[in-house]
This record gives structure tokens, sequence and C-alpha cells, in this order.
């Protein structure tokens, strides 16, 4: 049996059915962002040649974000939705504390969508942005970093040792891996054999290969 012909299989199950539901969501989600940045970069209110191939990395992670933090915390203000998100094979519903633990699930993926956008958002609006307008994105940011280190902290009390283990497990990881790339970059770059990297390229760098090796590290742990 080939790999194409297990799809219709896999999609007709309940845990495909939700695969199917998210990932059409998120389209829809995503299409939608797109066509308004089209129509705000069509309009002259958004300028993308000036942003830079990190800029663009950290707008799509961003995009990812606000689109997952917003499906999960829809789907938390319904315990049956949710109860199929835990569990597609079970016809039970999520409790009230299972619901609460997915809506700061969230919560964390919205924010940290919105802070990793503003930046890239203003200096596609006005590049460079006043000092009043950057002072005031960057107070937003500050608070809200406050914010989801909170959700971040509560989250992590409310997980049960297999989450918090995936969670280790990650940020060693990923700490590990960026540590001998950016080590071996900076000395390139110290050489000059290789071009500089901004801060906001290493950040930006950071995201995607921690959302990467979430994803792999939750996979292999029976959690994705």
């Amino acid at each position: 049996m080939t790999v194409a012909s297990k799809f219709p299989k896999f999609f007709a199950t309940p845990k495909g059915r939700v695969v199917a539901g998210l990932s059409l969501a998120g389209g829809v989600v995503g299409f939608s962002a797109g066509m308004l940045i089209g129509k705000l970069e069509k309009g002259g209110a958004l300028s993308l040649e000036t942003l830079g191939w990190s800029d663009i990395l950290s707008g799509l992670i961003a995009l990812m974000l606000i689109a997952t933090g917003l499906m999960v915390l829809l789907v938390s203000f319904s315990r049956k939705a949710s109860g199929r998100l835990l569990d597609p094979l079970s016809q039970r519903d999520a409790t009230r504390a299972q619901a609460s633990y997915y809506r700061q699930q969230g919560v964390v993926a919205l924010l940290a969508g919105l802070m990793l956008s503003a930046p890239v958002l203003l200096l596609a609006a006005q590049d460079p942005p006043p000092f009043e307008l950057a002072a005031a994105v960057m107070t937003g940011i500050v608070a809200l970093f406050l914010l989801q280190t909170l959700v971040n902290l509560t989250l992590w009390f409310r997980s049960d040792e297999l989450v918090r283990r995936v969670i280790s497990e990650t940020g060693a990881v990923t700490f590990w891996i960026l540590q001998g790339a950016l080590f071996l970059w900076a000395a390139g770059e110290k050489l000059s054999l290789l071009p500089a990297l901004s801060l906001w390229d290493a950040v930006s760098l950071m995201m995607a290969a921690y959302l990467l090796i979430s994803a792999l590290v939750s996979g292999r742990r029976g959690l994705g």
C-alpha cells in the first residue's frame, strides 16, 4: 500500500478530521492575512521591499503563531471541541480545567505572534519610524512580554511531568544546536568569511529552530 493511498483513510478517522479542520482553518487565516497585506502594500500603507530575509521569516512565524493562537482560543471555549482536540478517539468533553489550559496555550501563542510581528509591521509601514512611535511600540512589546511570561509560568505549574519534560528537552536541544551554529557563523564573520548577522536575524533563526524542534520532540513523546 502506498503512502498516497493511506491519506483518504487517515482523514476518515477522528484524528484525521481534527487535523483537516485545523489545516483548513489555518489556510483560511493565512489566505486572509495574505490578501490583507497585499492590499495594504498596493495601497502604499506597507512596503515589503525594504524588509530583509529575517523580517520575512519572523513575519511568517508570527502569522503562524497568531493563527494557531486564535484557533486554539476559539476551540477552548467549547469543551466538546477541546475534548476532540485532546483525544480525537474519545467522545468525552474536556473538563473546565483542560479547556482553560488550552485557552492559556492559545494566549501564549497569540502574544508571541504579536510581539514578533510588531517590529516588522512598523518597519514595513515606516522605515525608519519616528522615535515616539518606536518607543510606544517597544513599550507595548515589553508589556506583552511580561504578560506572556506570567501566563507561561502558570502553564508550567499546571503542566504534568511529560509536558514539562518536552519543554525542557526542546529548550536544551535548541540551545546546543544554536550554540554551535552561531559560534561557527560568528567565527566566520570575524574572519570576514561570512556576512554579518544582526540580533534580529539570530532571534528569527532561534524561533524557527525552537518551533521545529518542539514539534519533533512532541511527536517523539507522543504529544503530536
